[in-house]
């Protein structure tokens, strides 16, 4: 069964001595799509992959991967899948399945803000899930699945979930009211590569069938009063019986929610006996405040447009510096100092483009560049924990040739 065991542990990245904390947090707020999670991963290696055991696992941080067409193969997910610029890939007939913790359970009054701030990049047949848990109970678990018009299913807020063991679709605000009603959570998400749920799983079927409306029919005749006797009338009573008499009963009505059923494994649901019959990729996947990106992980690099200033230079008109390979839309900020220690420049935070780049201008604090020599710049980004140096080389400022000042007195002559 899924389990929610999970600590969201502080993630260090430093550069020169300078660490950004990077603590994962459940996303409460919508964020923009030009901004950078507050956490970004690459996920480019099967080492970075665990095969799914039989059974029940540890729900956590780490990606679990299963062969769909054969959930207990193991090996590794490039026997089935290819990890590449593409992200992960697979061919006409192959399908996987991966599946992850959330960083904390999601209550049903946070979900729209998780499902508004989700996203993906993918090509072909995949599909995006919900892990849901009732209660507390890891055997009341099911997952639900994006059939909104967006990458994987997701549409933002306007997303719609379909559960594919009844075929029934609802939206988020459906969803978050029935999660409401059965005390349940949302605990992880799962992702089909080469399966698209939505045109799987066949709809409910009809069930309010019309009724026939009765033919008329002829009034009885009224009858006769019998005419009043003298004798007086006996009720006859009904026998003592043994059998215990049934008081009628109304059907009662299944609470809202009550259709979420029990997961025995979020890798084998009821997806793995669909058809792959579609190829599938998904380069990038964004939620709960974690990009995940299955491309490889780019190497940062920092260059200054001139490797050396004069001090008055470096501290008033700063120095043009560029980088490369931090993750799209994050904040990239700098630091300055020598090889064994830096500190951070106040103010300086970049805003990379879509492809990872920065550029701009530094103005270093003369507190901290007080002399000539050489100076090592980082630059370290906040949420990718991605890092670059140069180096700066500071010289003296060029000295200043004395000014004659004329002296006073009484010029005497000769002759």
């Amino acid at each position: 069964m899924l389990r929610s065991r999970i600590t969201a542990a502080a993630v260090g990245a430093t550069v020169l001595g300078v660490t950004a904390a990077l603590v994962p947090t459940v996303s409460t707020a919508n964020v923009s799509d030009d901004a950078a999670s507050a956490v970004v991963t690459w996920t480019d290696s099967s080492a970075d992959f665990t095969a799914a055991p039989e059974g029940e696992f540890p729900l956590t941080d780490q990606w679990y991967w299963a062969a769909l067409s054969d959930p207990t193969a193991g090996g590794k997910i490039t026997d089935f899948a290819t990890l590449d610029e593409d992200g992960i890939s697979v061919s006409e007939g192959e399908a996987v399945g991966l599946v992850r913790g959330l960083n904390a359970p999601v209550a049903p009054s946070s979900l729209g803000a998780l499902v508004a701030g989700a996203g993906a990049e993918t090509t072909g047949a995949t599909t995006f899930g919900l892990a849901i848990q009732e209660g507390g109970d890891t055997s009341a678990q099911t997952v639900v699945f994006a059939a909104g018009d967006g990458d994987a299913g997701l549409s933002g807020t306007s997303t719609k979930w379909i559960d594919p063991s009844t075929g029934t679709t609802e939206s988020t605000a459906d969803l978050t009211a029935d999660l409401k009603a059965a005390d349940a959570e949302v605990v992880g998400y799962v992702v089909y590569v080469g399966i698209d749920i939505t045109a799987e799983v066949p709809a409910p079927p009809a069930t309010d069938e019309p009724t026939e409306t009765p033919a008329p029919t002829e009034t009885p005749a009224p009858t006769e009063t019998p005419a009043p006797t003298d004798e007086p009338t006996v009720e006859p009573t009904a026998e003592p019986t043994d059998e215990p008499t049934t008081a009628p009963t109304t059907p009662v009505e299944e609470a809202p929610g009550a259709e979420l059923k029990s997961l025995a494994s979020p890798l084998e649901s009821d997806a793995q006996a669909l058809a792959a019959d579609a190829s599938g990729s998904i380069s990038a996947l964004r939620i709960d405040d974690t990009t995940t990106y299955f491309t490889p992980q780019p190497t940062a690099a920092a260059r200054l447009l001139t490797t050396s200033a004069t001090l008055i230079e470096a501290t008033t008109t700063g120095v043009r510096v560029q980088g490369s390979g931090f993750a799209p839309n994050e904040v990239v900020t700098a630091a300055v100092g020598d090889a064994a220690d830096a500190v951070a420049i106040p103010g300086v935070q970049f805003r990379a483009d879509a492809d990872g780049n920065v550029s701009g201008t530094i103005v270093l604090p003369a507190d901290l560049v007080d002399s000539a020599g050489t100076y090592v710049l980082g630059l370290v980004g906040l949420s990718s924990g991605q890092t670059a140096t140069t180096t700066l080389t500071v010289t003296a400022d060029a000295a200043t040739a004395p000014v004659a000042v004329p002296v006073p007195g009484t010029a005497t002559f000769t002759g």
